[in-house]
């Protein structure tokens, strides 16, 4: 899928130091939303700042960016951080993409009128918009998103999906285009969708330069999936089965019943019985059992919680009968994982 096309070849100019420099190929505009999460931010920016210069020199020449808002005060992160905004809201059509970084979702009540009053502007304008984060929490709120697919962090699907039912949340892919809008559920995935915009830009030979100076691995594809487990049912086609899996994963502590998500999903709990029959092989209540085992094994493996903690994070009523059903799935208690 051609999520941008390629540019053409920038014009040579001069540049301060009588050296030779090219007009920014790549224009982008930051803005930022009350407790921003820094990460989706800094992601995206400081692979901006890699593909902009060759070596380390940070010299926007193939890319530029700026940081806006409506009055240049201080904007504060999720972590406490400040970002001071270089200027105020300037002509969107100035840049290539408008690039919104959401956060906190309890802060969204603080978002500016006039932050959105810009978004709906640039998007009349024809400018592309990216949402990073909690941002696509934003657009959908002014209606830029109704009827479109959107990237939704797993965490906040349910909330979203409520809150704004005339949207298609996704959140079995790192980032989601839909006409000119992409959106993200931020985190790393942030890097992962900048990274993919400098390959439309500039070509493989620029990333493979980002990925050496940033110590990554890889840059991801667009349908690596965002939690551990989704790999798993990547092959199920059924959007019913994918609703009734994404609502376990939001609810891994919540003793939920069939009943409970086949209202859910909106079929009756003997229909849900026999989809899971078909495309699982085995009972919806048996996959979220299977489920919270798996994460909980995770939980092992990556914390320092303790084995009750873990057992009712992920939804058993005591420790003991979270060590009994760990030792049938695994074949050893619980205990043992953790000198493994």
């Amino acid at each position: 899928m051609e999520l941008w096309p390629k540019r053409p070849r920038p014009e040579h100019i001069m540049g301060d130091d009588d050296t030779l420099r090219e007009k920014p190929q790549l224009k982008v505009g930051f803005t930022l939303t009350p407790d921003f999460t820094l990460l989706a931010f800094t992601g995206f920016i400081e692979t901006l700042r890699q593909a902009a210069d060759v070596g380390d020199l940070s010299r926007p020449i193939w890319c530029s960016w700026s940081i806006m808002s409506h009055d240049r005060e201080p904007i504060k992160s999720s972590c406490g951080v400040q970002i001071t905004p270089w200027e105020v809201f300037r002509d969107p059509a100035d840049f290539d993409y408008i690039v919104l970084v959401g956060g906190l979702l309890g802060s969204l009540d603080q978002v500016p009128g006039e932050l959105s009053d810009y978004l709906v502007t640039a998007a009349g304008r024809g400018v592309s918009i990216i949402g990073l984060c909690t941002a696509s929490f934003v657009l959908a709120g002014t209606g830029l998103l109704n009827g479109r697919r959107c990237g939704v962090h797993w965490y906040h699907y349910q909330d979203f999906k409520n809150r704004y039912p005339r949207t298609m949340p996704i959140i079995d892919e790192l980032f989601v285009e839909d006409g000119g809008f992409i959106t993200s559920p931020g985190g790393a995935a942030t890097t992962d969708l900048a990274l993919h915009l400098v390959e439309k830009y500039f070509g493989p030979e620029r990333v493979v330069k980002i990925l050496r100076h940033m110590i990554l691995d890889w840059n991801r594809s667009i349908d690596h999936p965002q939690t551990p487990y989704m790999n798993d049912y990547k092959e199920i086609t059924d959007p019913r089965i994918r609703k009734a899996i994404f609502y376990m994963e939001q609810n891994i502590s919540a003793t939920l019943t069939t009943e409970d998500m086949a209202e859910e999903i909106g079929i009756s709990a003997r229909q849900l019985e026999r989809l899971f029959q078909i495309y699982v092989r085995e009972s919806p209540s048996s996959y979220f059992r299977k489920l919270r085992l798996r994460h909980a094994n995770w939980l092992l493996h990556n914390t320092r919680q303790s084995i009750t903690d873990i057992a009712l994070e992920c939804g058993f009523a005591d420790s003991s009968h979270f060590a009994k059903r760990y030792k049938d799935f695994f074949g050893h208690p619980p205990g043992l994982t953790r000198f493994e």
